[in-house]
C-alpha cells in the first residue's frame, strides 16, 4: 500500500509525493522552509555504541536509508558516525567491538538499500 504525502516547499509551493514502503513519514519536514528537492524519505535509524568500563553508553553510529527523489536517482544510505572522545585504555576492546557491530550493520543496510534500487528503477 502507498502513501502519498503533500509538503509545502519554498520553491513548488505544495508537492504531493509517493512514500515507499519503508519510509517513517515527514514530520520532521512539516514547516521546516525546504525546497523540492530537500523532500527526503527515511527509514527507521540503526544505532549501535557500546558500554565502557565505567558502563557508561558510548555512541558509536547511526545509518538509515535515505532517499530525495527530486535529488537522487535511488535510495543511499545516510550515516552519522559519532566516537569521538576520551576513553580509558580498557574500552579500546568495548570499542573495536562497538565498531565491528557498526560495520556489519552498515553492510546490511547497504544491502538493503541497493535491494531497494530495484522497486525505485
Amino acid at each position: 500500500m502507498t502513501r502519498a504525502v503533500t509538503l509545502e516547499t519554498m520553491d513548488h509551493g505544495l508537492v504531493e509525493v509517493e512514500c515507499p514502503p519503508w519510509c517513517i513519514g515527514h514530520g520532521w519536514q512539516i514547516g521546516a522552509g525546504i525546497g523540492r528537492n530537500d523532500i527526503t524519505h527515511r527509514s527507521v535509524r540503526v544505532k549501535t555504541g557500546t558500554v565502557t568500563e565505567t558502563r557508561e553508553w558510548a555512541p558509536l553510529l547511526a545509518v538509515w536509508v535515505s532517499w530525495a527523489p527530486f535529488r537522487e536517482l535511488v535510495p543511499v544510505i545516510s550515516l552519522v558516525l559519532d566516537a569521538e572522545g576520551d576513553y580509558q585504555a580498557e574500552d579500546g576492546r568495548h570499542l573495536a567491538e562497538g565498531l565491528r557491530l557498526a560495520a556489519s550493520r552498515i553492510e546490511a543496510l547497504a544491502t538493503e538499500a541497493i535491494r531497494l534500487r530495484g522497486e525505485v528503477s
